[in-house]
């Protein structure tokens, strides 16, 4: 009893893997996890600091509550799917994996993905300094059916379309001089090249050496029509876009309770997709990039303790609207975890990034700044390893 405890402890280590965020679910296909079936829940306190306070673009201090909920079950019904769901204030997400509607090895994925609290930052840098063109509130809801099969030993492929619908509502933080976008419908088709070479530790249940790398590539048409943005400069979402993204995690053994963790994610977009390229819970810009140097150090069988440094690289349209900046930010931060039993753990992070653009603390209202804290308790039920 003593051993599993332990062994379940440790699995439950908050590497981004275990469902931590709405993109765990969306930008990787087949994540390291050691739970063949898991409910978990995740609610505490969730704060920001802003270096300067300038309420005009949402800069403001705030302490609010913040939930995420997480489910997965690999033998779900007669069929022994794959279904898997999440909940949190980045988003929902809900899928369905089978390996036999096909047949040949190939697995057919049914997913809904659903945004209801975004926040688009239509702006440009001055120096350190975010300035709004105007800022906006909006949602989006996803269907999407993949085929996927392992191309090599390693090697994932998955290929398939995609339908979704984009609205779009004015909030304080807009200008009366902006005029926000109409809402649209827009469909394509998604590509996901996955390479995994990461490696479980049995003995703690936690990835240990290796990594997982994602590209993901989509074509999207749109029925997008009218201009958007502030006066003098309003322009019109091209009929057709192209994107491309990556992800990697990599896990770097340096003791038997230490490993060094290197997550970074980034993406091109054609520089008209002006929407997409003003999504604020991400570095914005055109071309963007966010990177983590962490130690993830086990501390006993009950702490984990993960210091970290930050970068961020995001290119942006100038003030003049035609040529784009070069921007870069640094930050840093510790993320830790005690484990009460089995079920229960203490989590809590803090970071701070000298870039005026981080994720909002609130799902009703765009407040932001350069430090993010967090402290909750995370309730797992029903875990089982693999």
């Amino acid at each position: 009893m003593k051993h599993r405890l332990t062994r379940l402890l440790l699995a439950c280590t908050g590497t981004p893997l275990l469902g931590q965020s709405f993109t765990d679910f969306t930008e990787v296909r087949n994540p390291l996890i050691p739970f063949a079936s898991v409910f978990q829940i995740e609610a505490g306190a969730l704060g920001v600091n802003a270096d300067e306070k300038d309420t005009v673009v949402g800069l403001d201090d705030d302490l609010t509550w913040d939930a995420r909920a997480w489910f997965r079950d690999e033998a779900f019904s007669s069929r022994r799917g794959t279904l898997e769901a999440y909940a949190g204030r980045d988003g929902l997400f809900g899928s369905f994996a089978d390996g036999k509607i096909v047949g040949d090895d190939t697995v057919t994925r049914f997913e809904v993905r659903a945004r209801p609290w975004m926040f688009y930052r239509d702006g440009f840098y001055r120096g350190d300094q975010l300035v709004q063109n105007g800022f906006f509130d909006g949602s989006d809801y996803e269907g999407y059916i993949g085929f996927g099969r392992e191309a090599q030993q390693g090697l994932y492929v998955e290929l398939g379309p995609f339908y979704k619908k984009l609205d779009f509502t004015r909030s304080r933080l807009t200008p009366s001089t902006f005029a926000v976008p109409e809402d649209y419908s827009a469909y394509g088709g998604r590509l996901y090249l996955e390479q995994t070479t990461a490696q479980m530790d049995r003995r703690r249940g936690v990835p240990r050496d290796g990594y997982v790398f994602t590209l993901v590539g989509e074509r999207e048409w749109n029925d997008s029509r009218g201009e958007f943005g502030s006066t003098g400069f309003t322009t019109e979402l091209p009929s057709a876009v192209w994107r491309a993204r990556g992800r990697l995690d990599w896990y770097i053994p340096a003791s038997d309770t230490m490993c060094w963790e290197i997550f970074g994610q980034g993406g091109w977009q054609d520089e008209k997709d002006r929407l997409q390229n003003a999504e604020g819970q991400r570095p914005l810009g055109s071309q963007w990039a966010d990177a983590q140097l962490r130690l993830r150090m086990h501390l006993g069988t009950s702490v984990t303790v993960t210091p970290y440094v930050q970068a961020q690289y995001s290119r942006l349209l100038k003030e003049d609207g035609f040529s784009s900046t070069k921007d870069f930010f640094l930050g840093a931060g510790v993320e830790a975890y005690l484990h009460l039993s089995d079920a229960l753990s203490v989590h809590g992070y803090y970071s701070w990034l000298d870039n005026e653009n981080r994720p909002s603390v609130r799902i009703d209202d765009d407040v932001h700044g350069q430090q993010m804290f967090f402290l909750g308790m995370v309730l797992r039920l029903g875990a089982s390893r693999r």
